[in-house]
């Protein structure tokens, strides 16, 4: 067909196409300005070579858009160091789990047993109308989300090549974080404002502790996926006359196993607050288990001893960070110990935790120590689904929320 232009005025995209052809034509028009700033005795200057790469007097122009090349990770980086450091990532887990947490951290456990103070405001009760809330913060985090992702593939052992069908529906971590802020939110507004306003509620901060074992260099990164600050450090009166699980003996395997050798690192601790900010003392760190993310090096399924070791070697980064930033780096045994609270959750199973941070003399299993104190494997409900076109909470556990809210009132 012929293209006029009354065709052009009648199909869209043959006057775009003609439009374009008109304006890729178009010629600058010389409007005299250059000759006017000549006349004034103003230097005219292309403006690609201004941009060069060609030095200037002037110094050369950053452009949008341009950024330096990454240095090659050989032996001439700065960060280069030639003795190997073993680096634990929040996104790994240990081997052997809270026993192999044990010895790297130089950490004796008290189970099921937590300080007497938290005990005791775990005891009171709740009104009514906020474990309402918190089933419908449960039941947001699971159903009422309308977040569509695909979710990880189901996989049958017996038919391990059959292809199911694809789901979408709502990830683990936007699952965890709706159901951490939420909770986290309703005790906030249930608390006194005394308490509230002696606290910062950071999210997604990250920490780096460096400390060395029997003279090898270990350096733990980790990531708070809600880290509440206080204006004082957190102070627990804890009992020694109770029965503790002492540090095992690993033998055959090493304490080392499944970490990492990195030689591109920094040996220095970094805490994610400034000491000039009032309320820069860690009070409680949420960890999110996001079974997406979280994994062993070999892909075998992440067990639940691991799971409770990832819990003491957060807290044991967290808090070696903050003291190093209060006494030096090379600080070995603490003038005052450090208290942390540790929550993880995978947003039905939630553990509990409290680290009492003596020594960063990890050396061998002598001398002082460090003390976890941790209740495991809180089930807040068995269920959340649709039953039959109806929303659905099952078994719901009123102690979980209040655990959560004696951790934060502490």
């Amino acid at each position: 067909m012929k293209l006029t232009q009354v065709l052009n005025r009648q199909h869209i995209g043959f006057m775009f196409k003609k439009h374009w052809l008109v304006q890729g034509k178009r010629v600058p028009i010389d409007t005299g300005v250059e000759d006017y700033l000549k006349a004034k005795g103003i230097p005219v200057e292309d403006a690609l070579e201004f941009v060069s790469e060609k030095p200037k007097p002037h110094g050369r122009v950053n452009v949008v858009g341009y950024y330096e090349q990454p240095l090659p990770l050989d032996e001439n980086h700065p960060e280069y160091k030639e003795k190997p450091c073993y680096t634990l990532k929040s996104t790994n887990v240990l081997l052997e789990g809270i026993s192999q947490a044990q010895v790297l951290t130089k950490t004796i456990i008290a189970e099921n047993k937590l300080p007497p103070k938290i005990e005791e405001l775990a005891e009171i009760a709740a009104p009514k109308a906020i474990h309402e809330n918190v089933k419908k913060a449960i039941l947001s985090a699971n159903i009422f989300d309308c977040e569509q992702k695909k979710l990880p593939k189901i996989k049958d052992p017996e038919r391990p090549a059959y292809n199911f069908r694809r789901i979408l529906g709502i990830t683990d971590r936007r699952r965890n974080e709706i159901l951490t802020n939420r909770l986290l939110q309703l005790i906030e507004k249930s608390s006194d404002t005394e308490v509230t306003q002696t606290k910062y509620v950071l999210n997604n901060v990250k920490s780096q502790a460096t400390f060395d074992k029997d003279d090898e260099l270990f350096q733990f990164h980790e990531v708070s996926n809600i880290l509440v600050t206080s204006n004082r450090p957190v102070k627990h009166d804890t009992e020694k006359n109770i029965p503790f699980v002492e540090i095992p003996n690993l033998y055959p395997i090493k304490h080392t196993v499944t970490l990492s050798q990195e030689h591109f690192y920094n040996e220095s601790s970094k805490y994610p607050i400034k000491t000039s900010v009032a309320m820069k003392h860690p009070h409680t760190t949420w960890l999110h288990f996001n079974n997406t993310e979280v994994s062993n090096i070999y892909e075998t399924p992440v067990t639940p001893m691991q799971i409770l070791g990832r819990s003491l070697t957060h807290a044991f980064g967290v808090a070696t960070s903050y003291a190093k930033q209060l006494y030096g780096e090379d600080v070995k045994d603490l003038p005052e110990p450090v208290h942390i609270n540790c929550i993880e959750t995978d947003g039905q199973r939630f553990h509990f935790g409290v680290l009492e941070l003596n020594t960063l003399n990890v050396d061998g299993n002598e001398g002082t120590k460090n003390v976890w104190y941790c209740k495991n494997d809180m089930k807040m409900y068995d269920s959340s689904c649709y039953l039959s076109g109806i929303p659905v909470l099952e078994n719901y556990n009123p102690e979980v929320y209040g655990y959560i809210n004696a951790f934060y009132n502490c």
